[in-house]
Order: structure tokens, then C-alpha cells, then sequence
């Protein structure tokens, strides 16, 4: 019975998460690009243009599926800002921490 138990639970847990979730999905998008923003500009901070290049990187393959989900004006200059802050971050210079800043404060006012 045990056994039984444990097979429905799994396939439940599967269907669920097979489940297409937009809204969840987005949300989740956009959690993701701030929290990678939050870490470029940390590593900004620290000196580290590599490590901001890497997560400013991540950040904007966050917010452009968000965008691609549904179209907002702050994820729109969010992913601009963030391209420039990542091609700044390659060219080590030290606006690319100010800018990938901006872009998380764009990130921060996309709706949720």
C-alpha cells in the first residue's frame, strides 16, 4: 500500500509541475533576473567584472523571457540597460556597476 501511495504522489507532483503556469512563470522570471542583477552588482563592487559580466549575463536571459511572456516597459529598459552594463563589464570599466544598478532598479519596478 505503501508503494501505491508513493507512485500517486509522485505522478501528482509530476502533472503539477508539468502544468503551464504563466503568471507563475513570469513572476519567477523576474525574481530570478533581480536576484542575478543584485549579485553583478555586488561583484561590481568588489572589483569583480568578470563575476558582474557573468550574472548580468544570467539576469538578462531572465528578463527577456519575461518580456517574451509579457511585454513591460521597465523589463524593456532593463534588458537595454543590461546589455550595456554587460558590455561595459567586458571592457572592465567601472560604469558597468552603476549601470547594471539601473537595470535592477527597472527590474524591481516591473510588476511582479
Amino acid at each position: 500500500m505503501g508503494r501505491r501511495l508513493m507512485i500517486a504522489l509522485l505522478s501528482l507532483g509530476l502533472a503539477w509541475f508539468f502544468t503551464p503556469n504563466f503568471a507563475l512563470a513570469q513572476e519567477s522570471h523576474i525574481a530570478q533576473a533581480i536576484s542575478h542583477a543584485r549579485e553583478a552588482v555586488s561583484a561590481g563592487r568588489e572589483g569583480k567584472p568578470s563575476a558582474l559580466v557573468l550574472h548580468a549575463t544570467e539576469a538578462l536571459h531572465y528578463a527577456a523571457d519575461a518580456q517574451r511572456e509579457q511585454p513591460n516597459p521597465h523589463l524593456k529598459k532593463a534588458i537595454s540597460r543590461l546589455k550595456e552594463g554587460i558590455k561595459f563589464g567586458k571592457k572592465k570599466r567601472r560604469a558597468a556597476t552603476t549601470i547594471v544598478y539601473r537595470a535592477l532598479q527597472e527590474l524591481e519596478r516591473a510588476p511582479h
